[in-house]
């Protein structure tokens, strides 16, 4: 390393730099290497990026053949975030392709996205963990509870990051039928997958009370996974709270919810925007068309939930999607039409976008080098799909492609922008030599 340009000022460089970037420089020599991959850069380089809105959404939705096998056809798509819906600059390959399967995306998290699949949406055993931005994808393995092992049940699923531990963990609450197929008698089973320790384990004496809502999705805020869930012996149409997981502790809690929206509506289900934990409430038993958002001002207290709007002129809205920086509301209807609303107006306009309801999801993309190999990620977990990345992974390691001049000179490019010091091309220069040795002893020790 280069006297003129300490460790800690490359790193400081290096972290400043977009993914695709990072990957370029990781191949210039094994000291470059060995930097980028180290777990406190990647720590380093995701505060750097998380802070700096990169202005590009990570949208997916899907949709179904009309003829057998029904599979479905599943988009993932990067926009810039003042074009959307138009305009999209990047659609990323398809993780499961050739899985006739319904994938949903549970959610996601520093860049990481966690997906399910299972036969059209039922007994979603699969699961994986992946990384647009560097093309990667960890296969989750199979869970103690399935079908094989214990016949018919419902699961739930949430995804998140644990701070304490410096783990990405997916708890998976699964709920036994009894001799009358109800759901409610048999306290649920829960297991958590851990990717730091690539395994499940089952969470002993968990004192979950309630029945989380069928079709409930999951929310991570503040460490912890919301769900909506109802009280047995409550029934459909009940909403008694919200119940929560914490990722650190691994035990339960609940949240009230407004007492106005309690056994008021069809479905309720939960959500986060902007840092808050919001609360949709879709379709009212008394009154059709009613479709209501509530946000909780102050995290874990129920007095500050505070009605945002609610919508009662227009039918069959079935999902709040997103909230755009503009103030509009990214809605899906019950026929799968995807449609802008704006609160303070109550205007809507088509975006053009027709799929499956349930599939729409739309988020700022994060970029991260997380999932690559100096996380510990094995090759028998991970598998490399399309993009750069499938090219560097044969070359992971910084060994002969490192003398590329290709390489070498989009590297020199990319410090040169960032760097204002000219010690900067005495590092290229010094990385340069250091490569060519490298690959020099390489081809010694195989003659």
């Amino acid at each position: 390393m280069s006297d003129h340009l300490t460790r800690e000022l490359l790193e400081e460089i290096l972290s400043r730099l977009p993914v695709k970037s990072i990957l370029i420089c990781r191949c210039v020599s094994k000291t470059w290497y060995s930097l980028i991959t180290n777990p406190s850069f990647i720590a380093h380089h995701l505060k750097k990026t998380a802070a700096r809105n990169i202005g590009i959404l990570f949208f997916s939705y899907s949709t179904r053949a009309l003829v057998w096998p029904f599979k479905e056809n599943v988009r993932y798509l990067l926009y810039p975030d003042e074009s959307f819906p138009a305009n999209p600059i990047e659609e990323l390959d398809y993780p499961f392709k050739d899985l006739k399967r319904f994938v949903d995306i549970v959610g996601s998290c520093n860049g990481v996205f966690c997906l399910s699949y299972g036969v059209y949406g039922k007994y979603t055993d699969g699961a994986a963990l992946w990384n647009p931005s560097v093309r990667k994808i960890v296969n989750i393995p199979c869970p103690n509870v399935t079908f094989t092992s214990h016949g018919f049940y419902k699961q739930l699923l949430g995804f998140g990051f644990d701070s304490a531990t410096d783990d990405y963990k997916l708890v998976r609450i699964v709920y036994l039928p009894d001799s009358n197929f109800k759901f409610d008698k048999i306290p649920p089973l829960v297991e958590i997958y851990s990717l730091r320790s690539r395994g499940w384990r089952k969470v002993d004496n968990n004192d979950l009370k309630y029945v989380i809502a069928d079709l409930s999705t999951s929310a991570f805020l503040n460490g912890t996974c919301h769900w909506v869930a109802t009280k047995p012996p409550n029934g459909p149409g009940a909403c008694d709270a919200i119940v929560s997981f914490s990722l650190g502790e691994e035990v339960f809690g609940e949240m009230e919810v407004p007492d106005c929206l309690v056994k008021k509506y069809h479905f309720i289900d939960v959500a986060v925007s902007d840092g808050s934990l919001l609360l949709v409430a879709i379709t009212k038993l008394t009154e059709e068309g009613c479709f209501s958002v509530w946000k909780m001002k102050e995290y874990g207290v129920p007095g500050s939930w505070t009605n945002l709007f609610n919508i009662s002129h227009l039918a069959g809205i079935r999902r709040l999607v997103a909230f755009r920086q503009s103030g509009e509301v990214l809605l899906a209807n019950i026929a799968g039409v995807l449609v802008f609303y704006d609160p303070k107006t109550e205007e809507i306009s088509a975006t053009e976008i027709l799929g499956n309801a349930r599939s729409f999801y739309l988020d700022t993309l994060v970029e991260s080098v997380l999932l690559d190999e100096a996380n510990g990620v094995s090759n028998e977990h991970s598998a490399s799909h399309g993009g750069i990345d499938k090219d560097l992974q044969k070359n992971s390691k910084g060994k002969k492609i490192a003398d590329s001049p290709t390489i070498l000179n989009e590297a020199n490019e990319i410090l040169e922008e960032v760097a204002s010091s000219s010690n900067s091309q005495i590092v290229i220069d010094e990385a340069n030599e250091e490569s060519k040795e490298e690959a020099q002893g390489e081809s010694i020790s195989t003659e």
